[in-house]
């Protein structure tokens, strides 16, 4: 199950929170992450925080492990920082969960 926080609900589609860490060795997902009462979907992106690289690189990666077009994926807050939001238009929350669950199945076994 998909920890509560990780995605919402908005008019215009379902809501992602992430948490960055950019110039890993390789993109990828890294768990959950709760802080402060929130939750983050952690995922490490080989591109460093410059000119916005950081950013695209995550969009395009979450496009590609989601199967979704890239054009409907937009970063709504946190453009200059680690925590960001992602909008994912058009898409439902439940949509949005399916997708996920299978790509975070083993880190949310490990929490368990």
């Amino acid at each position: 199950m998909i920890p509560a926080g990780l995605v919402r609900e908005t008019p215009t589609g379902a809501v992602l929170a992430v948490r960055v860490t950019p110039r890993a060795s390789r993109s990828s997902f890294q768990g959950v992450l709760e802080k402060e009462g929130q939750t983050m979907l952690r995922v490490a992106l080989h591109a460093p925080p410059i000119d916005g690289r950081a950013n695209e690189e995550l969009l395009d990666f979450l496009a590609r492990q989601l199967d979704l077009p890239g054009s409907s994926l937009e970063i709504i807050r946190g453009l200059q920082s680690r925590e960001k939001l992602v909008r994912m238009t058009g898409m439902s929350v439940k949509e949005l969960e399916s997708l996920l669950l299978p790509l975070l199945r083993r880190f949310l076994t490990a929490q368990a």
